[in-house]
């Protein structure tokens, strides 16, 4: 199975634009843990901050969590459903089913 992403394939996060109070977000705003990964890159590439880096195997891997502003969209990408991203603070920040209604 290849690691990188087909360029004629879309992805879900094509096309999305995150909301100001997104972007807004100071550093350290949101976790970010892989709990599963089988490599096939999908989650990684569609963070447009690059949280996500590989290990040796070419699974993912959180290397720069503090830049995660809570898009959602390694979540709504990654095949495994195993992607967790959650606001450190509930009152100030959305949580995934904030953003997803």
């Amino acid at each position: 199975m290849a690691s990188w992403i087909d360029p004629r394939k879309p992805t879900l996060f094509e096309g999305l634009t995150a909301r100001s109070q997104l972007v807004e977000c100071p550093l350290h705003a949101y976790t970010v843990r892989v709990e599963r990964c089988s490599g096939a890159g999908e989650c990684s590439a569609v963070c447009p901050v690059g949280v996500f880096g590989t290990d040796f195997a070419g699974r993912c891997e959180v290397v720069n969590e503090e830049l995660c502003f809570g898009c959602m969209a390694c979540v709504a990408q990654c095949a495994d459903g195993g992607v967790a991203v959650a606001p450190r603070d509930a009152r100030r920040y959305p949580s995934v089913g904030d953003i997803l209604r």
